[in-house]
């Protein structure tokens, strides 16, 4: 008896608490973040910046990481519909997952130093169009959130690192939105905790700082909000145009778009408003000086053209040898046989013009086998979420642009199928230690998995979810 008077009145305590969620919650995010900003005072991740400027500018960037923090928690808050308790262990699982990711804020890359700081410090001297007239795949609404995140009063590489952070924190709080609205249950806080200690996830957004991560943030809350219980079209479409604007591997979600219009959920004309955001973020750069056309085509070039930054995913493009000699020694590197060139027997003959014709040939037949990915999945009668992976898991295997940061969203699908579809769980692993093994490069300097073998733990990964490789799934 007394014990049934014990679980009574907690239960009624949990219910006033859930109740309270709101104002509750909001008192945490913002306990949570003065304690974390106070322990980065004197140790923590953020008690030895390098190239900070100083204390005034140590403490700024602190502050600065703060009001992140507290703004991540409290949309934590906004979006739960459980009890307080799961609300609260989201935020302290989130807290967790921030001090992971600032253990890397000091780490340059090879990345961020020959690729995106270059352009950065072209800015700082003439402003974006400097950054636009540099060579770069970037694209031009790209270059200018590049120019507005680094124009802050601290070393540039914590300012886009924490814009990284940030995307990063919000693509697992849609992960755990979409949990909730499918019914897993404490299974949404275990997503929750896998994505936060996600080594894509520390390596692409806490070492790297990819620009692309925010691209593909945009993209998952665009199909979020088309495939909600009750679908937003409209600031759907928006989104998408947005993503497609940042990084052209967000337009290859297009016949997903197509689909729900050919089905009738989505209206052609509200597609069309996709189109809107590129042109208007393609008017800063016009403003700056660059040509309307050029600033369009910027779109197109970095859609079709292969980052140097991408080498090192589990992509088709990414197994084609290099002039650079920095990037992927271990795999293909021609240069190491010499005795191929009979005729000069000079070792560097391998030279960039062949791989861009190379480049060129493997676009075309990239984009041809996507059409057969979507084909695949549109005759495909298995359920969503198998068709999902289809899809995605096919675009990034075979086509351009897709780097590192364009990966993340599959690891975060492959994360949710571990949980809610046990049919998928080994296709699952790979894709996840393939992903792993192969976005180390060259963010570390080091390769955990050659190039080839993820591509084909990637490739029969594909093959276990048309059914081609069988899993065990149906004796399981």
């Amino acid at each position: 008896m007394k014990n049934r008077m014990i679980m009574s009145r907690l239960r009624d305590l949990g219910d006033r608490l859930t109740r309270l969620r709101l104002p509750l919650g909001a008192a945490c995010a913002l306990l949570l973040a003065a304690l974390l900003a106070l322990h980065n005072v004197s140790a923590g991740p953020l008690g030895n910046l390098h190239d900070i400027g100083g204390w005034s500018n140590r403490a700024l960037f602190i502050a600065m990481t703060a009001a992140v923090h507290a703004a991540v928690l409290l949309l934590a808050v906004m979006t739960s519909r459980v009890s307080f308790a799961r609300t609260l262990l989201r935020q302290v699982l989130l807290t967790a997952g921030l001090y992971i990711l600032l253990q890397a804020i000091n780490q340059k890359t090879f990345a961020y130093v020959t690729q995106i700081q270059p352009i950065v410090r072209a800015m700082d001297g003439g402003g974006l169009a400097a950054g636009l007239a540099m060579e770069s795949s970037l694209s031009a609404p790209a270059l200018t959130l590049l120019y507005l995140i680094t124009r802050g009063p601290v070393y540039d590489m914590y300012l886009v690192k924490l814009f990284a952070v940030a995307c990063m924190l919000g693509l697992s709080l849609l992960a755990v939105r979409e949990a909730d609205a499918r019914g897993l249950g404490i299974r949404a806080e275990v997503l929750l905790a896998l994505c936060m200690i996600l080594p894509q996830g520390f390596l692409n957004a806490a070492c790297t700082a990819h620009i692309e991560i925010a691209a593909v943030l945009l993209l998952a809350v665009s199909l979020a909000l088309a495939f909600d219980e009750r679908p937003r079209m409209t600031a759907a479409c928006l989104c998408l145009g947005a993503a497609c604007a940042v990084s052209g591997a967000a337009l290859y979600a297009l016949p997903v778009y197509l689909w729900l219009a050919h089905r009738g959920t989505l209206p052609a004309k509200r597609l069309a408003l996709a189109a809107v955001p590129p042109l208007v973020l393609c008017l800063p750069a016009v403003l700056c000086g660059m040509g309307a056309l050029d600033a369009l085509a910027s779109l197109i070039r970095a859609n079709i053209s292969l980052p140097v930054h991408a080498s090192g995913t589990p992509a088709m493009l990414s197994l084609i040898p290099r002039a650079n000699p920095l990037e992927m020694p271990e795999i293909f590197q021609l240069s190491r046989l010499p005795a191929l060139d009979l005729i000069t027997n000079d070792q560097p003959f391998y030279q960039q013009a062949h791989y861009e014709q190379l480049a060129a040939g493997l676009t075309a037949a990239g984009l041809a086998l996507y059409m057969g990915a979507c084909a695949l999945a549109y005759r495909s009668k298995k359920p969503a979420l198998d068709r999902a992976m289809i899809l995605l898991l096919g675009a990034l295997l075979v086509l351009p642009a897709a780097t590192t940061s364009a990966w993340l969203l599959l690891d975060i699908v492959c994360l949710y199928a571990l949980l809610a579809a046990p049919r998928l769980r080994l296709p699952a692993c790979l894709l996840l230690f393939a992903t792993a093994g192969g976005s180390c490069y060259p963010m570390t300097g080091e390769v955990l998995l050659p190039g080839a073998a993820a591509f084909g733990l990637c490739f029969a990964a594909l093959c276990m979810l048309l059914d081609v490789i069988p899993t065990g799934a149906k004796e399981e």
